[in-house]
């Protein structure tokens, strides 16, 4: 009773106290290190934040870019490598060849395409950010495959899923740039008849693969290497069955052409892995949102939960507040577990932070709830977080 009444005085407090603090910024080379240069991209000096996640802009050969999100761009990253791998790659005396025979013309890797990037330059906030922001406002398998008719049943997607497990990247990836790249030597592969150990012996001094070997993407290469996007959906659609997620919901889930096939099939994985119960509480809510970056932090969101459970006391259980879908541990206590690059004190969480205190004020709870991220919170975010009943949580 007496965590109740403190948190519903705290709540109604903090709401007629002026709340926003500026999103801080950082320097690229602080976080990427020698990484703000490549062969195909140059990061800008300052990085900033939304308050939940950093927002970088990157400049290409292909476009500029904001990426937003310190994991993102990691991947981002791996996969401008790529691009540049397969510029190597169409440039050797095998695939000049292969063009020719094909009476193909020359692969451009978008060049002359007019790019669409999923997150535009000079954005202030992130889909991650709108998404937190908008919930405290406020739901046969063709329509969930990527993959092509004619494409498929010419070995083509085939032949590109294989070049992007090699490479290490997610092969309906979003990037415009690399997915026209890997269509575009996948064509040339199949009507050359070109291998993949033989497209990658080709470079010279065979160092084509002179990308990471971090990228999370060859962690998919076993179970799902060979599936088409449509076998995806039906792979994730039987474990989300296993999990009690009723079918028009998991339906949702898998028709979000937010998600790639790969996205789809962690997240199954790892709330399989986490084996909580009313599951059906974080596909419900990840079936809405709206934006790739979104789905990107529920994908990461949900091997978070999965991976750190045990130090989070052991989370059985999804709970909903404020169409938040938090967690309860086994011994009852409320967790809100996010992978967020940090969190500074702005109206957004404020505003996202506060509806689920007032909520949880109104509910009877008994333990203070637990706030646990992977990034450093503003000392201002952690005074008012405390002020309001959370115990704090690093998942660094």
């Amino acid at each position: 009773m007496k965590l109740l009444s403190t948190l519903a005085v705290l709540a109604v407090a903090a709401a007629a106290i002026p709340a926003a603090e500026p999103p801080p910024e950082m320097q690229a080379s602080q976080l990427l290190g020698a990484n703000i240069k490549g062969p195909n991209w140059t990061v800008a000096p300052t990085v900033r934040s939304d308050g939940f996640v950093r927002l970088y802009g990157v400049e290409t050969t292909y476009g500029k870019f904001q990426v937003n999100g310190q994991r993102r761009m990691d991947e981002r990253l791996q996969e401008l490598r790529a691009l540049s791998v397969l510029e190597q790659m169409s440039e050797t005396e095998t695939f000049v060849e292969a063009l020719a025979d094909a009476g193909m013309a020359p692969v451009k890797f978008g060049r002359d395409l007019i790019l669409d990037p999923v997150e535009t330059t000079g954005n202030l906030v992130s889909g991650i950010a709108n998404m937190f922001d908008k919930t405290v406002s406020e739901v046969e398998h063709s329509d969930a495959s990527r993959d092509g008719f004619v494409e498929s049943i010419t070995g083509v997607k085939k032949a590109m899923r294989e070049l992007a497990f090699e490479l290490k990247v997610d092969p309906y990836t979003d990037f415009t740039p690399l997915r026209e790249g890997l269509v575009d030597m996948a064509r040339v592969m199949a009507a050359g008849d070109i291998s993949i150990s033989a497209a990658i012996s080709a470079i010279p001094g065979g160092a084509g693969i002179a990308v990471s070997a971090t990228s999370r993407a060859s962690n998919l290469a076993n179970p799902i290497r060979d599936k088409s996007s449509a076998e995806i959906a039906e792979l994730v659609t039987q474990k989300l069955k296993v999990l009690k997620v009723p079918e028009d919901v998991i339906e949702s889930f898998i028709e979000n052409q937010s998600y790639s096939p790969g996205d789809l099939y962690v997240i199954a994985q790892s709330l399989t892995a986490l084996g909580a119960s009313n599951s059906d509480v974080f596909i419900r809510r990840a079936a809405m949102v709206a934006s790739d970056d979104a789905a990107k932090f529920n994908r990461y969101r949900a091997e978070l939960l999965a991976t750190k459970s045990d130090s989070l006391g052991g989370l059985k259980e999804f709970y909903l507040v404020k169409e938040f879908a938090l967690n309860r541990d086994k011994t009852g206590g409320l967790v809100a577990a996010f992978p967020f690059d940090g969190l500074a004190w702005t109206d957004a969480v404020e505003r996202s932070v506060g509806a689920i205190g007032k909520e949880l004020a109104t509910r009877g709870e008994t333990k203070p709830p637990v706030f646990a991220t992977t990034g450093k919170l503003t000392p201002r975010a952690q005074a008012e977080l405390k002020k309001r009943g959370w115990k704090l949580v690093s998942l660094d």
